[in-house]
């Protein structure tokens, strides 16, 4: 894999390529320091601003009992005087649904009454499905890359929370002075796959959005926006804290759930319900019906006589006539042919039912088809991000490299790729950059390929090729510089670096982060962050330690300081309900907290476990009044710990 690193940061208006925190994020902390401090002399731990350790709470994925269990955690550390010690507070998944819900009022965390507003919400609060089906239209308008994440942002997250938060993420930036510094956390579905570590791991905060590890952002109210060669093409407006919400627990997205939502809005939708009786709609709903059976393991033969009276005439996209031929068994065949019948009824629709067209409601019935073929499909989610090629996007950048990083220009390496960047654009330019190819030589000179061979330009050559040769020439000399160039400049492996793959993509799919990793570690270990105790609540289902581990194996893959990471099997069975692992040399302290324990649960430990499931739907008030009082328990039985672990570390500041 072909990398290549500069040491200096790379800026557009709103592009940034670099690790070093945001001016906005730096202000928003300075800020924040004097209130941490304070916290801290109120619990009888005195220090110094200089002193003020940099704590983050970190949220990990669980659906809505992590949004319920994180709700309690917080209430109960601000009712024990705990949460202004907090500098940051990330979450994955779930937890992302209550940090959206807190972060709607300003300085939330210094007023205790937003949090009994949120968990009144959760309760017994609810949205419409008339609001959240327009909510979608919205995004069906604004959006040019309709998908599933619109489809479960507006129709279904919602419903959960309990609200339609219109609000955006860079309003967070002057609003919540008092608040630990919010993050959001995902990843990056292709790099995933590619097993591209650094550039998986994808953040956004009030400022900047981007890769956590890989150092490449974008300003916040721009992500979304298309991008050329690092450079704003077309804004686009940013995506509101509902679609964020839906963005970032994108793994809980549930077939049948969203399918159920479909029924109910051809059923009980105000414009819907008024075409029960046209022969289209009828068609949709019975085809509903049919993916729902696929998923209870209904029979679906009773469906069948009426959904082939409503085909009888029709196309399918193929060109042959559409009909159902199955027994009641649901085999592979059968979900074939409702996938193949469903994808018809929703792709060619208004060609069957052209009297509908011209109806008010057509936008409306526009917007159901779209959704019902992107169920349909399973379609990837899509963002367009501003991805471009690495030559195209670091020559943007050369003047302001030649004119501002004069370390840059000193140091052999970074100098040696932008001189072949400057030849490679010279001939696709079809200008004679011959003197470059002397420069390069003195660059080159003693350099040796992966294979040992000599790099030298042969000069009477170049100047004897044709631009087609010149071009091959230029293209293979930079795949060369680019597999040796580790092993020439050792001394630049810790800079900033973007592998080609990611800036190649012309659009970047991101998905719930809990799909990798279930805590958002990675935002709490940027290096530049310097933190010094994480504070992790856990509502993972299964492993209670599982997430530790794994986040540990990652950190030793990345080379990133970290705990060891040491436990019983009996810690996995019967988990404690506060576990501190001390950081040594630069790794910090990691406090963590399994929401279900022996400590808070006793011998039912295994009954709250099956009571609150990830995929369960809906959990009743009383559900919720009781889980936030048992993540509370974890807070309110290990306080003077908690104060402790935050002693000690400042003792070693």
């Amino acid at each position: 894999m072909a990398q290549v690193r500069l040491i200096n940061i790379c800026n557009t208006n709103v592009f940034k390529i670099g690790h070093l925190l945001s001016d906005g994020e730096k202000n928003y902390l300075s800020g924040r320091k004097p209130f941490v401090q304070k916290c801290l002399v109120k619990n009888n731990i005195p220090c110094t601003l200089s002193k003020v350790p940099n704590i983050a709470i970190l949220g990990s994925g669980g659906g809505e009992r992590a949004m319920v269990g994180l709700l309690g955690s917080l209430s109960q550390m601000g009712e024990a005087g705990l949460l202004d010690a907090a500098l940051y507070m990330s979450g994955v998944s779930g937890s992302t649904w209550c940090m959206a819900s807190l972060y709607e009022k300003a300085n939330w965390s210094s007023d205790m009454e937003q949090i009994k507003v949120v968990a009144e919400r959760f309760g017994h609060g609810s949205v419409s499905l008339k609001d959240r089906v327009w909510h979608l239209i919205g995004y069906y308008r604004a959006n040019d890359n309709f998908s599933l994440t619109d489809v479960w942002s507006a129709l279904v997250v919602p419903a959960i929370v309990k609200k339609i938060d219109k609000s955006t993420l860079s309003n967070y930036q002057t609003c919540h002075d008092k608040d630990p510094y919010p993050i959001y956390t995902v990843i990056n579905q292709d790099c995933k796959y590619e097993h591209l570590q650094r550039e998986t791991f994808f953040e956004l905060t009030p400022h900047e959005a981007g890769y956590t590890l890989a150092g490449a952002f974008v300003e916040t109210a721009y992500f979304g926006s298309i991008f050329n060669k690092g450079v704003l093409t077309k804004p686009k407006p940013e995506m509101d804290m509902t679609y964020l919400q839906g963005l970032c627990g994108s793994a809980l997205a549930d077939k049948e759930v969203i399918l159920k939502i479909l029924k109910e809005w051809l059923e009980g939708g105000e414009n819907m319900k008024a075409l029960k009786d046209h022969k289209g709609v009828q068609l949709l709903s019975t085809v509903v019906d049919l993916q729902l059976c696929q998923h209870t393991g209904c029979d679906p033969a009773p469906l069948l006589q009426t959904a082939n009276e409503l085909l009888l005439g029709k196309m399918g996209l193929d060109g042959s006539m559409l009909q159902l031929n199955f027994d009641g068994k649901n085999s592979a065949d059968q979900n074939k042919q409702i996938q193949t019948v469903t994808s018809a009824a929703s792709k060619l629709f208004f060609e069957w039912n052209k009297d509908l067209v011209d109806l008010e409601v057509r936008e409306e019935l526009d917007v159901f088809v779209k959704t019902h073929d992107k169920v349909n499909e399973k379609s990837p989610d899509k963002l367009v991000g501003g991805g471009s090629k690495v030559g195209e996007l670091l020559k943007k950048f050369i003047d302001r490299v030649e004119k501002e990083a004069v370390a840059l220009q000193s140091h052999a390496g970074p100098r040696l790729i932008l001189q072949v960047l400057e030849l490679y654009y010279g001939i696709h330019r079809e200008e004679d950059w011959t003197h470059l190819v002397v420069e390069l030589n003195t660059l080159l000179k003693g350099k040796k390929t992966v294979s040992g061979s000599d790099l030298m330009i042969n000069e009477d050559e170049w100047l004897e090729a044709d631009l087609n040769s010149r071009k091959k020439l230029a293209h293979g000399l930079s795949l060369e510089i680019c597999k040796s160039f580790w092993s020439w400049f050792p001394d630049l492996k810790n800079a900033p670096h973007i592998d080609k793959r990611l800036l190649q993509s012309e659009t970047t799919h991101f998905e719930d982060a809990g799909l990798l990793l279930n805590s958002p570690y990675m935002s709490a270990l940027r290096h530049e962050r310097e933190i010094d105790l994480i504070i992790s609540f856990d509502f993972s289902a299964g492993n209670p330690m599982e997430t530790l581990t794994e986040t540990a194996e990652e950190c030793k893959d990345l080379d990133i300081s970290f705990p060891k990471i040491q436990y019983t099997k009996s810690d996995v069975s019967s988990p404690k309900g506060f576990y501190v692992f001390k950081g040594l040399k630069k790794a910090p302290t990691v406090i963590h907290i399994p929401l279900f324990n022996v400590d808070n649960c006793g011998s039912k430990l295994e009954d709250y476990r099956k009571k609150y499931g990830t995929f369960q739907g809906a959990y009743s008030p009383e559900m919720i009044e009781d889980l936030i009082k048992k993540a509370g328990e974890n807070v309110l039985n290990n306080k003077e710990t908690l104060l402790g672990v935050i002693k000690d570390i400042i003792e070693q500041k």
